[in-house]
């Protein structure tokens, strides 16, 4: 069987497949019909880096979370391993309010946004590389 994915988000296209042939043919289509440019092998896309071995390709989000981590300030935190005392009873009429709450609503997205690639991610390796895997085979 011969498949071939092609993700697209925003200006940039990731195009997987098992069979050669078909992936250069499909990246010569687009290029005659759009302006594009090959990058070769792809390293990273959408929060997600790709490496390769012997044994696979894997993937990881360590860029995109040690960005988030500096956005926030929080590079040379140390952890703990309880960062609040537990079964703590917040209430929004105790304590003093921050002046502005921005950083933290940004922080809550791109955490939000970090769950979303990881599960793209597994999706992806769970549905689609599997079939590549037995197609090339």
């Amino acid at each position: 069987m011969r498949i071939v994915v092609l993700l697209v988000y925003v200006d940039d296209i990731v195009i997987i497949g098992s069979d050669s042939a078909l992936l250069v043919q499909l990246k010569t289509y687009l290029s005659a019909s759009f302006h594009m440019k090959d990058l070769g092998s792809l390293t990273y896309f959408f929060g997600l880096e790709v490496s390769r071995s012997p044994s696979g390709i894997s993937l990881n989000q360590h860029k995109y979370a040690s960005d988030l981590v500096a956005i926030v300030g929080l590079h040379e935190a140390t952890s703990v391993d309880t960062p609040m005392e537990l079964n703590v009873k917040l209430r929004k009429k105790e304590g003093d309010l921050h002046d502005d709450p921005s950083l933290y609503r940004k922080l809550a997205i791109l955490l939000i946004l970090l769950l979303i690639v990881m599960l793209i991610g597994l999706v992806v390796l769970i549905h689609v590389a599997p079939s590549l895997v037995g197609a090339c085979s």
